[in-house]
């Protein structure tokens, strides 16, 4: 059985590399192996796997641009891969969501997650995920028009990513930086630059970025007057849009190749540009692309004295004005679910999704506040660390149902027993750790001693235990005034070396450090 379980983990690792390998390449693919694979982790009991793959399907609903989904998934994932310690992917998942929101143009919102996931980054060395961060932060100060802003975070991300290799971005950042630079007016830094982005995406394979860069390439030899390069690139441009399905990439290209058309007096390739952009954004409704294409087209027949034709575009220019009216309310009425949305992810990403109490970020971000308070006002901090005794053993015995069960009892437990001042937070696994302000350590050791007696009084029956009948907690507790060269992390350290201390005296019993 265990080598079958063995097995089956294996399996579900393999998917996952995979799905990471899919995931841009053919996004639908990566989708149907993440769902199977999910429902394979929940089978086999591997919740380390079900957060990654919650978090990869967040992930591909974000890159085909079904974002409410990708935040149903990702805010799915969040608590389970704190709770499992998965730092680099929940820097991943908080960089998501940060995409996902500046989709919506929430950039405050935004803003915060990128932060998040700079401050993990930062914290653990996570560069790739560091290069990323940058590189949306810079995009969200494109989009505001602040580009010099823009510009330094493009910067900082090609900076990280050099580091590694530039495996992260791929050279996206050159893409962007060009961009900017066409956008500014500097078309020969930007061909500089998107030479150079050219260079790293086809060494990466990453063809749906082609797009840009060929558009980019084009419009920059267009306003520097070379038609000859500017026609090829935009070819070129329009082929990959075509190869890859990328049809928003598509319409912007072929509206800029009908300005450019227009120029060169070739009114026929304009005409036919915006035709095949207004079958694409039609489709798709995309009202406010159509509302864009239907005033070059009345432009275009007004100036040509076809006023049969510059009307029928005009009545349509009004039938998607109306269209993108009702869209907008439609998405003010989906905004403010989006914002619901975004508070209950801040609340989430603060509770154990089993226990419903505080969980290992709450409990450092508490621990922070009230060290500082302590400092300052020359109070007493405790802390009691608090591990479940033989638990993997009544796991293996009863079952990870039941298992699940006794964690969700004795978090109630405990919590019931807590002053009012005083935070529970499930640290991991089966351990739970409690901040006790302005306590001294007789006081928390006396606590602590409630705490045990308690457990022993519920009599949550484990005849698997080599030291009771029932469920018994081992508790380690330490105590503190903080002054200015304290380490906090030594703190913990030290309430860690008195559970560790007291396991190895025979459980069911407090020590202090």
């Amino acid at each position: 059985m265990l080598m079958n379980t063995d097995s089956a983990k294996v399996k579900i690792d393999k998917i996952i590399e995979k799905i990471e390998e899919l995931k841009f390449l053919d996004s639908k693919e990566a989708l149907n192996l993440a769902l199977y694979a999910l429902e394979l982790s929940k089978e086999e009991n591997y919740p380390q796997a079900e957060s990654i793959l919650l978090l990869k399907i967040g992930t591909i609903y974000g890159i085909i641009s079904e974002y409410m989904k990708s935040i149903d998934y990702i805010s799915a994932a969040i608590p389970m891969l704190e709770l499992y310690n998965l730092d680099y992917h929940l820097c991943t998942a908080y960089s998501t969501l940060g995409y996902v929101f500046s989709n919506f143009a929430y950039y405050e919102t935004a803003f915060d997650y990128f932060n998040k996931s700079t401050y993990i980054a930062k914290k653990y060395q996570f560069i790739d995920r560091l290069s990323i961060a940058y590189n949306n932060i810079g995009e969200i100060y494109r989009l505001l028009l602040h580009y010099d802003k823009a510009l330094y975070y493009y910067q900082k991300s090609c900076d990280e990513d050099q580091k590694i290799g530039y495996t992260a971005c791929k050279g996206v950042y050159y893409i962007n930086i060009a961009e900017v630079y066409y956008l500014k007016g500097n078309y020969n830094k930007a061909l500089e630059l998107i030479q150079i982005s050219l260079q790293n995406v086809k060494k990466w394979n990453y063809e749906i970025a082609l797009c840009e860069v060929y558009k980019i390439h084009a419009c920059a030899y267009w306003k520097l007057h070379n038609y000859e390069k500017a026609s090829d690139f935009f070819s070129k441009a329009l082929d990959i849009a075509d190869k890859k399905m990328v049809y928003y990439y598509k319409i912007d290209i072929l509206i800029f190749y009908h300005q450019f058309s227009i120029e060169q007096n070739q009114l026929e390739l304009a005409i036919k540009a915006l035709s095949h952009a207004y079958i694409l954004a039609s489709a798709n409704s995309l009202h406010e692309k159509s509302i864009l294409i239907c005033h070059h087209f009345t432009q275009i027949y007004e100036k040509t004295g076809d006023s049969e034709s510059a009307l029928k575009y005009y009545k349509l220019y009004i039938f998607h004005n109306q269209e993108l009216s009702k869209e907008r309310i439609k998405q003010i009425s989906e905004g403010i679910e989006l914002r619901i949305k975004t508070e209950e992810i801040k609340v989430q990403s603060e509770i154990d999704s089993l226990t419903g109490i505080p969980n290992r970020r709450k409990f450092s971000q508490v621990l922070n506040i009230v060290w500082n308070h302590s400092m300052k006002h020359s109070n007493s901090l405790s802390l009691i660390m608090i591990d479940i005794d033989f638990f993997k053993e009544f796991n293996d015995n009863y079952g990870h149902p039941e298992g699940d069960k006794c964690l969700i009892a004795i978090a109630k437990l405990l919590t019931n027993l807590l002053e009012k001042q005083y935070l529970l937070s499930r640290y991991g696994g089966d351990e739970f750790i409690a901040v006790l302000p302005q306590t001294t350590l007789s006081d928390a050791i006396a606590f602590a001693e409630t705490m045990r007696q308690a457990v022993m009084d519920a009599k949550i029956c484990h005849n698997h235990s080599s030291i009771c009948d029932y469920v018994t907690i081992t508790l380690g507790v330490a105590s503190i005034i903080p002054v200015n060269d304290s380490d906090m992390n030594d703190f913990i350290k030290q309430v860690d070396d008195a559970l560790y201390d007291a396991k190895r005296k025979g459980r069911n019993k407090v020590i202090s450090a």
